[in-house]
C-alpha cells in the first residue's frame, strides 16, 4: 500500500474516512485514472507517532488523543513532520502511553457524541480526569482525529492546494443508528477538521460496499435473488444492524434493497473490555468496584490489550499487571493472567450467548450508566439484541422476499469485535436455533478481509457509485410520505383534510424533492405544526400529488416550531416556494424559500425510530368544548378585581375538568400556559394578580421541558426576567417570582440559569453576622431555586453547597436546605448533564457532615442522603465503598428504608415516585424524566 499515490489528472479524488471508536482509517481512489475500483482504490498508510520520537505509517489511527501535561513528555519527542498548535497528539503512542496515564488519555470520543446527557460540545474528556487536566469536548476530540488525517494526507501533497483533503470528495462513516443530533455534530468535527463538503454514509451499508468492491464482476454467482443479507457492525462503541435482499426486477438486471436498519445500540467492544477488567478486579480484591478511576482504566487498557492478542491467536494467554503507587509502589503491584479460556467464557457468554426461539427478546429499556460515563446498553447481550431486531423486522423481510421466518441467508461481519470466528459462528449457530430448524440451510457468511479498513474501502466504493460506477444498493423508501397542508379559505369550505406526497414508495435516499411551482404559504412568528403521514400500501402517488387524509395514511408525530421572520416578530403568512431532499441517512429534509425575501428555513423529519429526551406516557385527552371553558375561566378571573375570583381559579379549572390538579395531563397544561403567556399584562393589575399570574404559569409550564413547543414558551416566559417582577416589594410576589423559575428551570439553558444563580446570590449573601436578611420562609423557597439549577458549573454547585452548610450548623433538619443541598449532590441528574455532576469526594464531605449532627435519621434525611450516595455504575461519580458503607450503617434498618439502602449497593434505576421526591412536587401526569424498562 502506497501512502498517496502517483499525482493523477487533474480533479478531486474520492476519499472515504471511516472515523471509528478504536481505529480510524481512510481509502482513496482517482475517479478519472481507476479503471477497476478492486485494484484502485487505495488504502492510505496514516503517518503518526509510534514511539517517543518516532514516526511511522499505519494502516489505521488509533482513534485515541492524549494531552500532556507540563513535564510529562519532551516536547521534542512528539514533534510533527507539519506544523501544530496543539501539544496533544492522537494515533499508536497515544493509545499505548495513554494506557500508563489514563487520566490524560481520552478514548471512545465517537460514542460520547451520540450521549444525550452530557453537553457534548463541553470540555468534559478524559472523563474523570482532575482539575489539572485540560479537557477537550467530544466534539474537539473527534476533529483532532480528522485533524490529523487532514494534515498527514496535505503533508504528502507538499504544496498542491488542489490535491488537499478539503478539496476532495469526502465521504465520511457514522453508526446507521447514529441521531440526527450525532450526525450534526460529526459533521460539526469535520468542519472543525477543515473539511468542506462532507457526504455522511452509514458504516454498515459502507462494509457492505466493500464487499461489492471485491465482488464487482462475480457477485451474481454468489447471491441470489430474494436472498436475505445480514450486516452485523459491532465495532469497539456500538452495534449496527442492517438487512439487505437483492430483489429480481423485470426486464433487468436484480438490484440490491436495504430492509431495516437497527436501533441505536452503545454496545461493543469496549464493554467486553470491561467486563474482563472487573472479572479480573473481582480475582484481585473479591468483588468488583474497589480499583480507584485511574488504575480501574489502566487495567480496561490492558485487558483491551489481552483480548485482542488472545482472541486474534496471537497469544494463548496475557499477563496484565498494575503497579502501586507511593509507598506502595512494589507491595501494591497486582498481576493476573488472562488466558484463553477465560476470555472466551467471558466473551461468548458474556455477550454472545446462545438463546431461544421462544425467549423474549430485549425491548427497548434505559441504558445503564456505567464505568466511564457512557451510557451503555443495560442487555450486553449481542444475540439478543440481534434475535429482536429479525423479530421486530420480520413483516417487513416477508413483504420484501417472502420468508416466513426472518432467517437470513448470508451474514457479512463488520469490526473489531467480531474478528474472531469463534464469535461468527457463535452468532450463525445463534441463528439457526431461534430462526431455523433440523433441515434449514445455514447462513452461509460473506468474506471479509480486514475488518478494520472495510468501512473506508467501501465509502470510497461507494464515492464512485455516486458518479454511476460500480454496483448500488437501492436504500429506497419503505413508504410513501405526505406533508398535511389546508387549502385557503375558499376551497376549505368544500374540501376535507388534505396532504402532500412528499415521498414516494421506493425514492431512493439521497434524492432531491421537487414540488414543482405550486404555490405555499406559512404562518410565521407563531407555533406552527407540520403534520406528518406515511403509508406503506398506496402507490402511484409521486411527489407534488394532493390527496385526501383518509384510512390508507398513518399519522406520525407532527414536527411542532415557529418559524422566526423579522425583527420585530409579528405574526404573519408568508408565500414560500417548497424544495427538499430525502438524504442518504433516511432524513426528509424541506426548505420552504420566500417568495418576497431572500429568507429561507429548513425543517427536518426524522423518518426512522428516533429516542426523546422525555418520555410522555398515554395521558387524558380532554373535549375542546371542556378545555374552552377552562380558557375563559383564566380570561374571567385575570380579568376580574376580585380577590376570591383570582383564589378559586384552581378549584374552578378542576370543576370543569372534573379532575384533581396534580392529574391535568401535560397538553392540557400547556393549553393553560398559553393562555397565562398570552396575557402578561394582567400582571400589572395588582400584586395578588401577579402573584396568582406567575404562580399558574409556573405550575402549567413545569419542568420547562416535556412538550415539543416548550422551547417557545421559555422563550416568552424569560423576557419576564429582564423586567423584573412589577411588584417586588410584595412578599407573596417575591415568593411567586422564585417559585415559578424554580418550576421552569428544567427549561432554561446553561447562560439563564447562571443568571438566576448570581441574583439568588445576590439575595443569599450572608451579612457580617452570618446571617440571610431575608424572612425565613422568603430565604427556604430561594434555595429550593438554586436546587433546581442543575445545568449550573460544578464550581458555582459548589460553592453553593458550601454556604448552604454553614446555614445548617445548628437548630431542627430544615426539609428543604436538606433538599436543596441533596439536589445540589445529587449522583443522579433529573434533567441536568452528566458533567454536571458534583465529584463524590466533595460530596462525601457534605454527607459526613450531615451524619455528625445530632438529627434523627428521618425519611426526609434518609432520601436526601440516598440522592446523594447512589450508586450510578460510573466509577467517576459514585462514592468511595467506605462511606457507601457508613451511610448504609446510618440508615436504620426498616421496611421504610429499605429502597434507600438498596440505591447504596446496587444500581437501581430511578422510578417515577423518586423523580417526583427530587423535583420537589409533583411533575405533569404522564412525564417521565427517566425512561423506565
Amino acid at each position: 500500500m502506497s501512502p498517496i499515490p502517483d499525482p493523477p489528472p487533474a480533479g478531486p479524488s474520492i476519499v472515504g474516512i471511516d472515523l471509528g471508536t478504536t481505529n480510524s482509517a481512510v481509502a482513496h481512489v482517482d475517479p478519472v485514472a481507476s479503471k477497476e475500483a478492486k485494484t484502485d482504490i487505495t488504502l492510505l498508510e496514516i503517518p503518526q507517532l509510534t514511539g517517543l520520537g518516532e514516526f511511522a505509517q499505519l494502516p489505521v489511527l488509533p482513534s485515541f488523543l492524549y494531552l500532556p501535561g507540563p513535564y510529562d513528555i519532551d516536547p521534542a519527542a512528539i514533534r510533527h513532520p507539519w506544523p501544530t498548535t496543539e501539544d496533544s497528539f492522537v494515533g499508536m503512542l497515544a493509545r499505548d502511553h495513554g494506557a500508563h496515564v489514563p487520566a490524560r488519555l481520552v478514548a471512545s470520543a465517537k460514542s460520547w457524541l451520540c450521549h444525550g446527557k452530557v453537553d457534548r460540545h463541553a470540555r468534559i474528556l478524559p472523563w474523570g480526569a482532575p482539575p489539572e487536566v485540560v479537557k477537550v469536548s467530544p466534539v474537539q476530540a473527534s476533529a483532532a482525529y480528522l485533524t490529523h488525517i487532514r494534515n498527514a494526507w496535505n503533508h504528502a501533497w507538499g504544496g498542491e492546494e488542489e490535491r488537499f483533503l478539503e478539496n476532495q470528495r469526502v465521504i465520511l462513516t457514522v453508526p446507521a443508528s447514529f441521531d440526527e443530533v450525532a450526525r450534526e455534530l460529526t459533521l460539526e468535527a469535520a468542519g472543525l477538521a477543515g473539511l468542506r463538503d462532507v457526504i455522511l454514509l452509514e458504516e454498515p451499508l459502507a462494509a457492505f460496499y466493500s464487499w461489492l468492491m471485491r465482488h464487482e464482476k462475480d457477485w451474481q454467482t454468489i447471491v441470489q435473488p430474494g436472498e436475505l443479507i445480514l450486516i452485523c457492525d459491532v465495532g469497539g462503541g456500538t452495534t449496527d444492524l442492517t438487512l439487505v435482499t437483492l430483489n429480481a426486477v423485470a426486464g433487468g438486471s436484480p438490484r440490491f434493497e436495504r430492509i431495516a436498519v437497527g436501533d441505536h445500540l452503545i454496545l461493543g467492544g469496549d464493554n467486553v473490555d470491561l467486563a474482563l477488567a472487573r472479572a479480573v478486579e473481582t480475582r484481585w480484591r473479591g468483588k468488583a468496584g474497589t480499583l480507584d478511576t485511574d488504575r480501574w482504566k489502566a487495567l480496561c487498557h490492558q485487558c483491551r490489550q489481552a483480548k485482542e492478542r488472545v482472541l486474534s491467536g496471537d497469544a494463548e494467554h496475557q499477563r496484565v499487571t498494575l503497579t502501586g503507587s507511593g509507598s506502595r509502589l512494589i507491595g501494591g503491584t497486582l498481576t493476573a493472567d488472562l488466558d484463553r479460556a477465560m476470555v472466551e467464557e467471558i466473551v461468548l457468554e458474556g455477550f454472545f450467548p446462545l438463546t431461544d426461539a421462544g425467549e423474549m427478546p430485549p425491548r427497548a429499556q434505559r441504558a445503564a450508566i456505567t464505568e466511564f460515563g457512557l451510557p451503555y446498553e443495560a442487555e450486553p447481550a449481542i444475540t439478543r439484541h440481534l434475535q429482536r431486531f429479525l423479530m421486530q423486522h420480520a413483516a417487513d423481510v416477508a413483504d420484501a422476499v417472502g420468508k416466513p421466518l426472518p432467517l437470513p441467508d448470508r451474514v457479512l461481519f463488520n469490526g473489531g469485535a467480531l474478528k474472531p470466528e469463534i464469535i461468527q459462528n457463535r452468532i450463525v449457530d445463534n441463528l439457526v436455533r431461534v430462526f431455523g430448524s433440523s433441515d434449514t440451510p445455514r447462513p452461509r457468511i460473506l468474506e471479509n478481509r480486514n475488518h478494520d479498513t472495510a468501512v473506508a474501502l467501501g465509502a470510497t466504493y461507494y464515492g464512485l457509485v455516486k458518479i454511476g460506477r460500480g454496483v448500488r444498493v437501492g436504500s429506497g423508501s419503505p413508504r410513501a410520505y405526505y406533508l398535511g397542508i389546508e387549502r385557503s379559505d375558499a376551497a376549505a369550505a368544500t374540501a376535507g383534510k388534505e396532504a402532500i406526497c412528499l415521498i414516494e414508495r421506493g425514492l431512493e435516499e439521497g434524492t432531491a424533492i421537487d414540488m414543482g411551482q405550486r404555490p405555499f404559504a406559512v404562518l410565521a412568528n407563531q407555533p406552527v405544526q407540520f403534520e406528518l403521514f406515511s403509508s406503506s400500501y398506496r402507490s402511484g402517488d409521486t411527489a407534488g400529488d394532493i390527496i385526501p387524509v383518509d384510512d390508507s395514511l398513518v399519522a406520525l408525530p407532527p414536527l411542532q416550531t415557529v418559524i422566526q421572520y423579522g425583527k420585530r416578530g409579528l405574526k404573519t403568512r408568508i408565500p414560500v416556494e417548497i424544495a427538499g431532499e430525502y438524504t442518504e441517512l433516511g432524513t426528509l429534509s424541506l426548505w420552504c424559500r420566500s417568495q418576497t425575501s431572500q429568507h429561507r428555513w429548513q425543517l427536518q423529519f426524522q423518518l426512522r425510530d428516533a429516542v426523546g429526551t422525555a418520555d410522555v406516557r398515554e395521558q387524558t385527552i380532554l373535549d375542546q368544548a371542556v378545555v374552552q371553558q377552562a380558557r375563559e375561566a383564566i380570561d374571567q378571573a385575570l380579568g376580574s378585581d376580585t380577590k376570591d375570583v383570582l383564589n378559586t381559579l384552581v378549584k374552578r379549572i378542576g370543576a370543569i375538568v372534573d379532575l384533581p390538579r396534580e392529574a391535568w395531563p401535560l397538553a392540557f397544561l400547556r393549553d393553560l400556559a398559553d393562555s397565562f403567556l398570552a396575557r402578561p399584562e394582567t400582571r400589572n393589575r395588582s400584586a395578588a394578580h401577579e402573584a396568582r399570574w406567575m404562580n399558574l404559569l409556573g405550575f402549567s409550564l413545569r419542568p420547562g421541558f416535556g412538550d415539543a413547543l416548550d422551547e417557545q414558551r421559555i422563550k416568552q416566559a424569560w423576557r419576564l426576567h429582564t423586567q423584573g417582577a412589577i411588584h417586588p416589594k410584595q412578599a407573596q410576589v417575591q415568593a411567586e417570582w422564585w417559585i415559578m423559575w424554580r418550576r421552569l428551570a428544567g427549561g432554561l439553558n446553561p447562560g439563564q440559569q447562571r443568571q438566576l444563580s448570581q441574583a439568588l446570590g445576590t439575595l443569599l449573601q450572608p451579612g457580617k453576622n452570618g446571617k440571610i436578611r431575608l424572612p425565613l420562609q422568603q430565604q427556604l423557597e430561594l434555595w429550593m431555586a438554586v436546587g433546581n439549577l442543575e445545568r449550573l458549573y460544578v464550581k458555582d454547585k459548589i460553592r453553593w453547597g458550601e454556604l448552604l452548610l454553614t446555614q445548617m450548623r445548628t437548630g431542627a433538619a430544615r426539609h428543604q436546605l436538606v433538599w436543596t443541598l441533596s439536589r445540589l449532590g445529587a449522583r443522579e441528574l433529573l434533567y441536568g448533564p452528566v458533567d454536571r455532576v458534583i465529584p463524590p469526594a466533595t460530596v462525601a464531605d457534605w454527607i459526613e457532615a450531615i451524619m455528625a449532627k445530632p438529627w434523627e435519621p428521618s425519611k426526609m434525611l434518609v432520601s436526601a442522603l440516598a440522592r446523594m450516595a447512589r450508586l450510578t455504575g460510573d466509577r467517576t461519580r459514585d462514592l468511595s465503598p467506605e462511606i457507601l458503607r457508613r451511610i448504609h450503617d446510618w440508615i436504620p434498618e426498616s421496611p421504610e428504608n429499605a429502597d434507600a439502602r438498596r440505591q447504596l449497593t446496587e444500581v437501581v434505576p430511578m422510578q417515577h415516585q423518586e423523580e417526583q421526591a427530587a423535583f420537589g412536587e409533583s411533575l405533569p401526569a404522564g412525564l417521565m424524566l427517566h425512561a423506565e424498562p
